[in-house]
């Protein structure tokens, strides 16, 4: 319904949302404290849903299952985007890890990032 909305959005209409003032707002306000509070606490919230075993944590198996359910068959990629995640290499993602890695990945400008990974190897 909103996707529609924003597609189709005149974009002489200065009171309809259209996808480029919200990617262009998005991103100028991407650093200010008050939306990285939001952001981190929609992607807590994410990552208690998809904790099954309740440890506060993301293991390999969680992570993985997090790609098979937004209908992805081939997860062989899922162990490399875990260890790119997994900076302090223990076997975990933490809370902190995993917004650190989707906020790279949605924000930085580094081509280099390990965390360009964070939703996979890009594919034609």
């Amino acid at each position: 319904m909103y996707d529609q909305f924003l597609k189709e959005a005149d974009s002489d209409d200065k009171s309809a949302l259209t996808t480029p003032f919200l990617q262009e707002s998005v991103w100028k306000q991407r650093y200010r404290r008050d939306i990285k509070k939001r952001i981190s606490e929609i992607l807590f919230a994410l990552l208690d849903v998809l904790d099954v075993n309740d440890d506060g944590y993301l293991d390999e198996d969680e992570h993985r299952r997090w790609f098979r359910q937004l209908g992805v068959s081939d997860t062989s990629f899922t162990k490399d985007t875990f260890n790119a995640i997994d900076v302090n290499h223990d076997g975990k993602l933490s809370f902190q890890e995993y917004v650190d890695a989707c906020y790279d990945f949605f924000f930085s400008e580094d081509e280099k990032s390990p965390f360009t990974l964070f939703f996979g190897p890009l594919v034609d």
